[in-house]
């Protein structure tokens, strides 16, 4: 069986799971289930958790005899049971973004063209032509706003306005280069023939874990997996605890400190995060200042709910208490749009701190069983990963990087080598000389 696995954002952490291969069984124990005897999954589950064509799972999910299950043991079975749900229909497409192909079905005609032709350079359909055109004519220099990004869903369509989204992005010259660098980093370290620029030795990385990332290690909020993978390059890294159910702003203090602490280590801090923990750490970063934060070089932002969800103001999140017992509600009511979108106002990162946007841009197509149940209500307020709207995950002024075709939970994504690659970019961008082989230990 491979070892390869993927991993999952709910719906601010991130999970590791083997991959199975068909007719395979797991015990219990393997899957994090206590007092059980056989989990049995038939058919394949490294494929995207959709067909070839996008237009779902193709999973058929079995599991007996598991008494007295544990939360997570639930969370596992209620995972496993989303796969099942019915995906888009839509219409069928192949089309390339930036270097970035995609094979799956959107929501409109319009949508259709634009990623199988405009895109392209074939222009055949005059209509739409000017249409499109005007959309980058009358287009603002920065990345397009929820406002704009909501009006072309209405204007045009949902899955026109995330396609639209990434090839903005990828048009931006600092991030063509720095996703280049990305890429050839992460494909050099999964070929074990990664190169780090000659000061490496001076870089340390901080994770700061995500929501309920102790009751649900499940969801790997430990960040297990990117730790592994930096020790394979002898990257020394901090893990900060949080409180897994606390207000961002209560967080944030914690996080402050902790970053405030690796001042005098003499190395050059990455600080790295994922969905919740985005606006703590943006909100720690504007609480410290310029002068307290000289050692931090950079700070990875990955699919970071720095403006809230709408799934927290309208109750569409799934009922987490169900699986783990009482949590504090603070943590979610501090995710609501109106108080994170007035927070993410407040922030004012230093100049120095190079600031990276990695998230997902999915098609409706191509959109996890997993996430498609928030997909589907966000979609009124334009597009979304299944949790966050896409361009809630942006802060100005930084890289941004998208995967085309997935979405919040960054499936099909091989975790350890993104996250290598994420972090030796950085070191690159910032110029640390010649690089050297480096051997990755298995």
């Amino acid at each position: 069986m491979s070892n390869i696995s993927f991993h999952l954002m709910f719906p601010s952490g991130m999970v590791e799971i083997p991959r199975l291969t068909k007719r395979e069984s797991v015990m219990p124990a393997q899957a994090g289930i206590q007092g059980g005897e056989v989990v049995e999954i038939t058919e394949n589950l490294d494929s995207r958790f959709r067909g070839k064509d996008g237009r779902g799972s193709r999973l058929s999910v079995g599991i007996v005899q598991i008494p007295r299950l544990r939360a997570e043991s639930c969370l596992i079975c209620w995972l496993f049971a989303l796969l099942l749900l019915p995906a888009c229909a839509g219409l069928p497409v192949r089309g390339r973004i930036g270097g970035q192909a995609i094979d799956t079905r959107v929501d409109a005609e319009v949508a259709r063209y634009y990623l199988a032709s405009y895109l392209s350079g074939q222009r055949n359909n005059p209509a739409l032509d000017g249409r499109i055109a005007d959309t980058y004519k009358n287009s603002r220099n920065d990345l397009p706003d929820r406002a704009e990004l909501k009006r072309l869903s209405e204007e045009f369509s949902v899955d026109f306005a995330a396609a639209y989204l990434a090839d903005r992005i990828i048009r931006v010259p600092e991030n063509r280069r720095f996703r280049e660098l990305f890429e050839e980093n992460r494909r050099a370290f999964s070929q074990k023939r990664l190169k780090l620029p000659n000061g490496a030795a001076d870089y340390e990385v901080m994770f700061i874990p995500t929501y309920l990332y102790k009751r649900l290690p499940i969801t790997g909020g430990d960040f297990a997996v990117p730790k592994q993978a930096l020790q394979r390059i002898d990257l020394p890294f901090h893990f900060v605890e949080t409180v897994e159910d606390g207000a961002v702003e209560t967080n944030a203090d914690i996080v402050a400190a902790a970053i405030g602490a690796r001042a005098q280590s003499d190395r050059r801090l990455i600080v790295i995060s994922a969905s919740k923990s985005g606006p703590e750490v943006a909100l720690a970063l504007t609480r410290l200042g310029g002068a307290a934060t000289r050692h931090v070089v950079a700070w990875i932002n990955t699919v970071g709910a720095l403006q809230g969800t709408p799934l927290t103001d309208e109750q569409l999140l799934p009922e987490v208490e169900d699986f783990v017992g009482a949590v504090n509600v603070a943590g979610m009511q501090s995710l609501m749009t109106e108080r994170s979108r007035r927070r993410f106002q407040s922030f004012r990162l230093p100049d120095h701190i190079l600031v990276v946007n990695y998230f997902g841009i999915p098609l409706s197509g191509s959109v996890s069983s997993w996430a498609r149940a928030g997909f589907t209500p966000l979609s009124k307020h334009g597009p979304n990963d299944g949790i966050l709207l896409l361009s809630d995950m942006i802060l100005p002024g930084g890289i941004t990087v998208a995967e085309l075709g997935l979405d919040h939970f960054l499936l099909d994504q091989n975790l350890d080598a993104a996250t290598v690659g994420l972090v030796t970019a950085v070191m690159r961008w910032m110029g640390e000389g010649p690089p050297r082989v480096l051997q990755v230990s298995d």
